[in-house]
């Protein structure tokens, strides 16, 4: 497969890059700074660039045949123009403009909305109650206008939601709870790699496909 990684030099991102690689799929990864990965391999092409920009992303997302994103917001003081926001709506028009179907994408906890009533309805008044905090008010939105960009979106997304990713090495086992409640019992904690391996199986697989995913280990 052809893969367009966003978030390829973050530290879920690398080893996405790198398990996508080992796998034997050509890997385009489009980083405003490419120094900062330092990964290389014959099938991976890094281009330059910021999910701002259009051009740069709609480059980027040509030919694939699914996109992994790997993002999260800046918890504290993050930029009040929502750059990941803009940039999810430009990934988003690529893949429609390029007939990319699959997008699998990976945030933070926040972005998730349950179904259960009860849950919804707590969820939206801890959100209300932390728009008040100015230091982390652009992470909120930020993380409410990605998640409502997503799913209006006609693409066949899967979101995979994570509390707290951890450096350990994979152990090859991942627990999925969907937003309907059905599935395994989650926690909070999940290593990198495995994320990593779970998003890179979703790239073909259309089973979790327009539904929001909890896992752990």
């Amino acid at each position: 497969m052809k893969l367009t990684i966003f978030g390829a030099s973050g530290r879920t991102g690398t080893r996405l890059a790198e398990q996508a690689l080992a796998a034997g799929h050509d890997v385009v990864a489009l980083i405003r700074n490419p120094a900062k990965l330092t990964l290389r391999h014959e099938r991976l092409r890094i281009a330059q660039g910021d999910l701002t920009d259009e051009v740069a992303v709609e480059e980027a997302v040509r030919g694939a045949d699914a996109v992994l994103a790997a993002l999260s917001p800046k918890i504290f003081g993050g930029p009040r123009d929502l750059p990941l926001a803009s940039g999810t709506g430009n990934i988003l028009a690529a893949m429609r403009a390029h007939g990319v179907r699959r997008l699998v994408y990976s945030w933070g906890p926040s972005i998730l909305i349950p179904r259960n009533p009860l849950l919804r309805a707590l969820r939206s008044a801890s959100f209300a109650l932390l728009r008040l905090l100015p230091a982390i008010r652009p992470m909120v939105n930020e993380s409410v206008e990605v998640g409502e960009a997503i799913r209006g979106s006609d693409r066949d997304w899967t979101i995979v939601v994570v509390t707290a990713p951890n450096d350990k090495p994979g152990s090859g086992g991942v627990k999925v709870r969907t937003a309907t409640g059905s599935g395994d019992r989650v926690g909070s904690r999940i290593s990198r790699a495995d994320l990593a391996q779970f998003m890179l199986t979703q790239a073909d697989d259309p089973r979790y496909a327009q539904q929001e995913l909890r896992i752990s280990n």
